[in-house]
Parts: C-alpha cells; sequence; structure tokens
C-alpha cells in the first residue's frame, strides 16, 4: 500500500536527512549518495574502483542522458578550497578521456560535493564555466548537499525509511518497560566516563519548549513521551538509582556532543533533538523508539538536556 507522509513526517525526515550529511564524508558519503541516486532513478550506474585504474574519475552515471557524477566529500571542505579547484580540473580530465569516447558522450558534468549546507566557493565557478567553454555541448554544475535533499524527499515513503530506518511518530508513543532495560543497559554502555553533575530543578515543561525553541513535531515527541512519566518512574522505584544517575550522565553528554558537533543554524536545536533521539536507540524498532523517547522527555524536564529558561524575577514596587 503506498503511504503518502505528512507535513510533520517530511520535517522529521529531513532532519534526519541533514544530520547525515553532518556527519558522513569520504566514501562513507558517496555510498550514502550513490544509494539515494540509486533508488532515484534504476539507470543510474554506481562505479566500482578496479584496482591501478580506480574508477576513471566518474563515481556514477546515467548512460541513457549522458549525466556524471563526481563526488568530493573531505572532512571539512571550508578548509579545501585549492584541492576542490585541483579535483574538480583533475577529475573531469580523467573522465572526458575515457568515457566520453569509450561508453557515451558526457552531456553533463556533475561535482557532487558535500557541502554541509555551506555552499561552494565563488572560485569554483569560473573553472566549471571554464570546462564548459572548452568542451562544446558539456554542461557543468555543482551538486550539493540540498540538491540531493530534494531527490531525497521525492523519493516514495518506503524508500525514505530504506534510507533512515522508520520514521518515528509521537501519537503512538508507548512504553513497554521489557524493552526498557535493553535501551538503558545500552545508553549506559554510552556514558563513556561521564562525571556526576549538579543538575537545576525542573522547570516549566512548555516554557522549556519554548525557550529552546524547538519546533512542532519535536515538541509533539517531549509531550506524548511526557504522558508515559508514571510508568518510567514505577520503573525507576524498583531500579537502583546508579542507572538513573547514569542516563542522566549519558543524555548530558549526547546533548553536549550534539551542540558542539552540528553547525549553527535556524533549526540547530531540532537538529540536536533527533540527533539525541538516533544514537540512543539501541536498534531500530518502534518499541526502542519509544523507550527513548519517554527517556528523553523524563530528563528534559529535569533539565539534563537542552537549556533552563532564566529564572523570572519578582517585580519591586518601582519596577
Amino acid at each position: 500500500m503506498f503511504v503518502t507522509l505528512t507535513a510533520d513526517d517530511l520535517y522529521i525526515a529531513r532532519k534526519l536527512f541533514q544530520l547525515e550529511i553532518y556527519k558522513r564524508n569520504g566514501q562513507n558519503y558517496e555510498d550514502f549518495f550513490s544509494k539515494i541516486m540509486r533508488l532515484h532513478n534504476i539507470d543510474f550506474i554506481q562505479i566500482k574502483p578496479q584496482g591501478q585504474f580506480g574508477d576513471r574519475k566518474n563515481d556514477g552515471f546515467i548512460k541513457s542522458t549522458g549525466q556524471y557524477y563526481q563526488v568530493y566529500a573531505p572532512e571539512n571542505l571550508s578548509h579545501k578550497e585549492k584541492d576542490t579547484i585541483e579535483k574538480l580540473v583533475t577529475d573531469f580530465n580523467g573522465l572526458y578521456a575515457y568515457w566520453n569516447t569509450k561508453v557515451t558522450p558526457i552531456l553533463e558534468f556533475n561535482f557532487v560535493l558535500n557541502d554541509k549546507y555551506q555552499g561552494t566557493y565563488p572560485s569554483l565557478h569560473p573553472e566549471l564555466t571554464k570546462i564548459e567553454e572548452n568542451h562544446a555541448g558539456v554542461k557543468c554544475k555543482p551538486f550539493l548537499s540540498q540538491h540531493l535533499e530534494d531527490i531525497f524527499l521525492k523519493l516514495p515513503h518506503s524508500n525514505i525509511e530504506d534510507v533512515l530506518g522508520k520514521i518515528p511518530t509521537a501519537e503512538n508513543i508507548s512504553l513497554n518497560v521489557s524493552n526498557l532495560n535493553e535501551v538503558i543497559e545500552y545508553l549506559i554502555s554510552l556514558k563513556d566516563g561521564a562525571s556526576p553533575e549538579n543538575f537545576p530543578v525542573n522547570p516549566d515543561f512548555e516554557e522549556k519548549i519554548v525557550f529552546n525553541s524547538l519546533s512542532s513535531p519535536a515538541a509533539t515527541f517531549l509531550r506524548y513521551g511526557s504522558y508515559q512519566d508514571g510508568a518510567l518512574k514505577d520503573f525507576f522505584k524498583i531500579n537502583s538509582t546508579f542507572a538513573k544517575d547514569d542516563l542522566k550522565n549519558t543524555f548530558s553528554k549526547l546533548y553536549k556532543d550534539a551542540i558542539q558537533e552540528i553547525p549553527d543554524s535556524d533549526s540547530k536545536n531540532d537538529l540536536v533533538f533527533f540527533d539525541i533521539a538516533k544514537k540512543a536507540y539501541p536498534k531500530q524498532g518502534k518499541v526502542y523508539q519509544d523507550a527513548v523517547f519517554v527517556l528523553m522527555a523524563y530528563f528534559f524536564s529535569y533539565c539534563d538536556i537542552f537549556e533552563e529558561p532564566p529564572l523570572k524575577q519578582q517585580q519591586t514596587l518601582f519596577q
């Protein structure tokens, strides 16, 4: 049965996709790109490197349309202007020498960059134009994260989940205590020596959502997760306090890591939210997703993740 994604589903899928873009470099990004392109067009052919010849400067192509793709995804593109230009020129020359005459004429050359939504150097565009001027009939353009995202979000629901795993939904969150143990054991294994910290008292839940500029989909996950708060507290009552303290430190560390790793943007806090959730799943499956969102709601309410709104000052008679 064909399932249409809702606006919230697409929003969540987009945030999860952006997290993949931020964390992937090199071959890992190329594999991600190729998987999406194959799902997008069954005629897309990924080229496997072959011994000393490599991939002949071609990471993938569509023979019927003469479209070629060459991927460049260094860890930090912002420090690679000279390398980027050199790779463009070298790769195109190698591509043209082999594929244009031996396979099918190059009509479109896409220089695929994992720019992590930062854009390209101005100096790249004159080089692309120079290639067009020197090779009649060839169109050259950069292919950035935004272009891959556009293709990705138009894929059928099943293909999107094939890439990202199941898209979580908030409305049916429930807590299965038998799975909670497995989630907690996994999370505690992630704590990486975090030291105990003093955490502030819990602020107003809704006020904290607003203060941290969380979107409606992220807020919905927290609210529905908090509805299971009673079951979670019952679980903590019959288990050691060490587990709860370890979890608190684990979530705090996941939050701090995400804040440091994810670039600033208008939706950074949402990306942080979904980054924590994704790293906290021990494995794919709704029962694990639900347990993680219930735990996140609990530790969100006690300020172990995300920022606490400033205390309201009592007004004096003269204010």
